[in-house]
C-alpha cells in the first residue's frame, strides 16, 4: 500500500512500513548524521557488547556511576582519561551496556558536531540516554570544546549521562575540569596495578611462577596496559618461554614508552651520598635500558675530579615491584637505588 509522508506543503510517496513511528528512541547504539538538507538524524549500529571475565575496579565503577546517574536530578558528566589499552574505552562500553539493560539508547559522537542546532538535537531527547563522546579531545579542537560546554551544565530539563574519553587530559578544555557540576567524576586510567595483573594471570597464565616477573616488569613501564599484559601472557602460553624473553620479540618494551622518573641513592663503600653530591640526583628512563647508567659523584675537593660510577643491567641485584626500587651493584661494590616517583595521593584527613 502507498501511503503520502506530509512534510510542510510537500507530500512525498513512501511505503508504509517507513512509517514507523517511535515516542522514543530503542535501546541500541547510534551515531548522527545530516541529510542532504543538513538535517540531522540518528542511524544505528551495532551496540556494544562484553565477553569474558572483567578484572579490576571497572564492574564497581560502572555501578557506582550508574547509581549516582540515576540519583542525581540533572544530567551527569564522566571524564574518562589514559592512553589505549588502559581500561577507559572498556568502561565506557560497560557503562552502555548497563544502560541498554535499562532501556537508555547510546549515541556516540565522533564528528565535531556543535552549535545550536546540534544542542537542541540533543537536548531534544527527553528520555534517558548516554551521550558517549569518544575520544573527545582528538574530535574537537580547543575552540570546539568549548561550544559544547551548555550541554554538560545541567541547566536543561532533560537528564542524560555524558560520557568522554580522552587519551591527553592536559587537551580537554580547563572549564570541565573541577567542575563538578560539568563533569562529576574523573578517572585517570594510569596502567594496570600488580593486583589485577595477578587476578588476571591466575586466570589466564600457564606457568603461574612468573607473575612476580610480570609485575616487577610492569613497573618499568611509564603505563603498562592491558593490551601489553594480554599479548604477554599469549606469547608465554605458546611458547612456554619467561617474561623477559617474550619481550625480546614483542612490541612493547619499557626503554621506548619514555620510562619513569626515579629518585636516586648512592652508596660508596657502604656510606650513602647526599643527594646534593650526585648528579643526577633524580634519573629518568627505564632501569632495563641496555645502555650504561652512568652516576656522577662531585667531588668535595676543588683539586680532585668528579668521579663516575658506571652500572649495567647486569648490576641489577635486586627489584621491588612493590615499593618501586631497583638495585644495582658494580663490580666495585658501589651501589645505587633508583626509586620510581608516584603521584602522591591527598590527604583530606589532614582537614
Amino acid at each position: 500500500m502507498t501511503c503520502y509522508f506530509k512534510n510542510g506543503s510537500v507530500f512525498t510517496p513512501a511505503d508504509e512500513g517507513a512509517l514507523a513511528l517511535h515516542n522514543t528512541l530503542p535501546p541500541g547504539n547510534y551515531v548522527i548524521k545530516l541529510d542532504p538538507r543538513e538535517n540531522f538524524y540518528f542511524e544505528q549500529i551495532d551496540s556494544f557488547t562484553s565477553s569474558g571475565k572483567i578484572y579490576g575496579k571497572t564492574l564497581g565503577q560502572v555501578e557506582r556511576i550508574m547509581r549516582t546517574y540515576e540519583d542525581r536530578p540533572v544530567s551527569t558528566g564522566v571524564l574518562l582519561t589514559g592512553e589505549k589499552g588502559s581500561g577507559k574505552t572498556m568502561l565506557a562500553k560497560l557503562l552502555s551496556i548497563e544502560a541498554a539493560a535499562l532501556g537508555m539508547p547510546t549515541i556516540v559522537v565522533n564528528f565535531a558536531w556543535s552549535g545550536d542546532k546540534f544542542n537542541s538535537l540533543i537536548q531534544g531527547i527527553e528520555q534517558p540516554c548516554v551521550i558517549l563522546f569518544d575520544e573527545f579531545e582528538k574530535v574537537y579542537d580547543h575552540d570546539e570544546q568549548k561550544q559544547v560546554l551548555t550541554l554538560l551544565d545541567g541547566v536543561f530539563p532533560s537528564k542524560k549521562l555524558f560520557v568522554l574519553t580522552c587519551n591527553d587530559v592536559y587537551r580537554v578544555d580547563g572549564h570541565m575540569q573541577n567542575r563538578p557540576g560539568r563533569i562529576f567524576y574523573l578517572l585517570n586510567f594510569k596502567g594496570l596495578d600488580a593486583e589485577f595483573i595477578t587476578e588476571y594471570c591466575n586466570d589466564n597464565l600457564k606457568n603461574c611462577e612468573h607473575i612476580n616477573t610480570i609485575c616487577q616488569i610492569a613497573s618499568l613501564f611509564a603505563e603498562f596496559n592491558f593490551d601489553m599484559l594480554k599479548a604477554m601472557v599469549e606469547e608465554m602460553n605458546r611458547y612456554n618461554e619467561s617474561p623477559r624473553e617474550v619481550l625480546e620479540m614483542l612490541n612493547a618494551k619499557p626503554t621506548t614508552d619514555g620510562g619513569g622518573m626515579y629518585d636516586v641513592t648512592l652508596k660508596v663503600k657502604g656510606k650513602a651520598v647526599k643527594p646534593n653530591d650526585i648528579d643526577p640526583d633524580v634519573w629518568r628512563g627505564s632501569p632495563l635500558t641496555q645502555q650504561d647508567i652512568v652516576v656522577t659523584q662531585y667531588s668535595t675537593d676543588d683539586d680532585e675530579e668528579d668521579t663516575q660510577y658506571n652500572f649495567t643491567i647486569s648490576d641489577l641485584k635486586k627489584v621491588d615491584a612493590e615499593a618501586g626500587t631497583f638495585t644495582f651493584i658494580n663490580t666495585n661494590g658501589v651501589e645505587v637505588k633508583f626509586t620510581r616517583r608516584r603521584i602522591k595521593e591527598f590527604n583530606y584527613e589532614l582537614f
